[in-house]
């Protein structure tokens, strides 16, 4: 046996043991100094559990005292009787417990594992058979390796439990486009789990459409600038979502990017809020026709359209005959499920493309797009006026009632070419007609 000035050890092998190798200029030391070089402790032992060589980190780590190997390298037997009689394999006889360990050694397996040392020391024993005979073991200190890992998973608790009751559906992707984190709302919108998402690509999760649309946001969040947008989703069960999201950056301290966070809230009911006051302020709210500010965008667009593609159009003024004596006689519910019919009759005559608008108490107007002729149009305002001449059946009331329509027409750009003069004539050409009742009348007739 030779001695470091280390503390390591190494015993010759026996002549023709196996692994014997002859090392030029004194092998014994040079193969010793390599050992005391490594970073984590090592020990070789022979078939017969005899050891043959260990390292300076050995002694450190597992605190043997020098007195252990006063009169050479102690056996395994040895160092594991040692061990259970001051209690590092915890409690219960230590004969016991190092007699199992004895015939755990004779096996010469394979194994890696983890020990806690008294003082708190982490280690991970890997062991590894030799061909011929024997084993080495290495000892590695991963105490600091552990604490991370804990102080890691009590980030993680920490943050998943912040993340798992806020409103939003929080997702981090990695540089690779890989779900690295997602919380439970996430999960749970979309019909998964936490372990459906974790690890998996962004296409995978998204699918392939949605991903051709995202990535480029994502690519921008990752190249470090923040992103808006909002999205319309589809559910396992068809449902369709409107998401608001916003993408996040992370910055580590050098300042390169690492990922980006997605939080997203569902605002589909504000949305549907947003159409409905929307639908409100430009929708009749009786007859579910454009309201009078509706109509006249519509009519400034119509100008705008026809100015630019050399179109006419045709402006639609129609007042109801005879619709007073009905809301004064039945009453405002009578007169109200009146105008409701009247405004479908007149929309099933035009085309969609068409505006039909409901501008005052019995006042309609329909602007009628691309017309070709003043015949075109009047055939239009013909059907318009034979429907409303039909009876109409009050439910309510249980008995029917008859009206009519008076109608004026004026065309662009024949008769004008601004909103105002359009409007004037029309109604001007409506009370032409109103003197005879249930006719029209285009303007200048």
């Amino acid at each position: 046996m030779g001695g470091t000035a280390n503390g390591g050890a190494y015993r010759s092998p026996e002549p023709g043991a196996a692994g014997s190798r002859a090392f030029p200029h004194d092998p014994q030391a040079l193969f010793q100094v390599f050992l005391d070089y490594l970073p984590s402790g090592v020990t070789l032992f022979g078939p017969d559990l005899e050891m043959i060589a260990c390292n300076a980190k050995l002694k450190e780590l597992l605190d043997f005292p020098d007195e252990l190997f006063a009169h050479g390298l102690p056996s395994l037997p040895a160092l594991l009787r040692f061990n259970a009689l001051r209690g590092d394999y915890g409690p219960g006889d230590p004969e016991a417990i190092a007699a199992a360990a004895i015939e755990r050694a004779r096996t010469m397996k394979p194994h890696v594992f983890e020990r806690v040392r008294p003082n708190g020391v982490v280690l991970e024993v890997r062991g590894t058979p030799l061909p011929g005979g024997g084993f080495v073991t290495i000892y590695t200190d991963i105490t600091e390796r552990k604490l991370t890992e804990k102080a890691l998973r009590g980030s993680e608790a920490e943050l998943r439990l912040l993340t798992d009751n806020v409103p939003a559906m929080i997702l981090y992707v990695g540089l690779g486009m890989d779900c690295v984190f997602a919380n439970k709302r996430y999960a749970d919108f979309f019909g998964l789990t936490v372990g459906d998402i974790v690890g998996k690509p962004l296409r995978e999760i998204v699918g392939s459409a949605a991903y051709a649309e995202l990535e480029g946001h994502f690519e921008k969040a990752l190249a470090g600038h923040p992103v808006a947008y909002q999205r319309m989703v589809q559910l396992k069960g068809g449902e369709q979502r409107c998401l608001e999201v916003k993408l996040v950056p992370r910055s580590e301290e050098d300042g390169h990017v690492s990922g980006c966070y997605s939080m997203a809230i569902d605002i589909t009911e504000q949305k549907q809020a947003e159409e409905r006051i929307q639908r409100l302020a430009h929708h009749d709210s009786l007859t579910g026709l454009p309201n009078r500010t509706l109509f006249n965008d519509r009519l400034a667009q119509a100008i705008i359209l026809a100015k630019r593609d050399s179109l006419r159009f045709a402006l639609l003024y129609l007042d109801l005959d005879k619709f007073k004596p009905v809301n004064d006689t039945l009453g405002h519910n009578a007169g109200d499920e009146l105008l409701h019919s009247v405004a479908a009759r007149i929309r099933l005559q035009v085309r969609e493309s068409d505006t039909v608008a409901r501008v005052g108490g019995d006042e309609f107007t329909v602007i009628l797009l691309d017309v070709d002729s003043r015949e075109s149009v009047a055939a239009v305002a013909g059907k318009i006026i034979a429907a409303l001449a039909k009876p109409f059946h009050l439910q309510r009331q249980k008995q029917s009632v008859d009206i009519g329509t008076s109608i004026g027409i004026a065309i662009y750009p024949d008769d004008a070419q601004d909103h105002e003069t359009l409007i004037k004539l029309a109604d001007a050409a409506m009370y032409k007609a109103k003197m005879h009742r249930s006719c029209f009348r285009f303007f200048g007739d």
